[in-house]
């Protein structure tokens, strides 16, 4: 695959402008998707879609997820060349800014790991994720942080656990300070009560990993599509 065919996300941790409740964050998250409807408009514009991913309270669902945060934005990026473009509309531009502090605790670009998109395991894009944010151990290189989370064979057991989809992004280029993730992992279930009876598998899978992904350090959260906009991509 040439390097201008290489999907790519901009993703971000949301948390909500304190003035606000979850409900009300719900609605206001949706109505700032105008500004992403712009965006991904017509013309060169770096984004061809978004997906908002509003977090659950996971203690019933997976014990060891966090409810630390209220949401995750998945933007769709052209290309991995297109995220230098990316970066300057979130950088440069007021209307957005404006409204993201209206919206959420901080500024997007504050919250933003920009990532190379690879599709493990393709199947429908359903309405409930779980999305791991991965931080290697401090004294694993990236290559090799990267090379032990391919796909292996023990893997397998989370398509029996209901895993429909899987999309592993590796973050690519500087983060902001204290979003220094290494890959963002998408797993896409039919519905909360899959995740919850997945809960085992997920757990072993994530242990599985704990030799070069630090826990303690990682995030994983679980959330359901309250906004779609743009076709499904890696």
């Amino acid at each position: 695959m040439s390097i201008v065919d290489h999907p790519a996300k901009a993703i971000y941790l949301a948390n909500r402008n304190p003035r606000m409740s979850r409900e009300e964050f719900r609605e206001r998250w949706i109505r700032h998707s105008r500004v992403g409807e712009v965006l991904a408009g017509s013309g060169p514009q770096p984004i061809n879609g978004l997906r908002y991913c509003l977090t659950v309270d996971p203690a019933a669902i997976v014990p060891g997820a966090s409810n630390e945060h209220d949401g995750v934005g998945l933007l769709s990026v052209r290309s991995v060349v297109s995220i230098p473009s990316m970066h300057t509309v979130l950088t440069r531009n007021d209307v957005a800014l404006a409204d993201e502090l209206r919206t959420f605790e901080r500024a997007v670009e504050d919250v933003t790991v920009y990532a190379a998109s690879e599709l493990v395991l393709d199947g429908p894009e359903t309405d409930v994720a779980v999305i791991e944010y991965a931080r290697r151990r401090e004294t694993v290189d990236p290559v090799e942080h990267l090379r032990a989370i391919e796909r292996r064979p023990e893997d397998d057991a989370l398509l029996e656990a209901g895993v429909r989809r899987w999309v592993r992004n590796t973050a690519v280029g500087a983060a902001p300070r204290g979003f220094g993730y290494d890959a963002v992992n998408e797993l896409w279930f039919d519905s909360l009560d899959a995740v919850a009876d997945a809960a085992p598998t997920l757990e072993a899978f994530f242990e599985r990993r704990a030799t070069h992904t630090e826990r303690r350090a990682s995030t994983v959260l679980v959330t359901t599509v309250i906004h779609r906009l743009g076709r499904t991509r890696p």
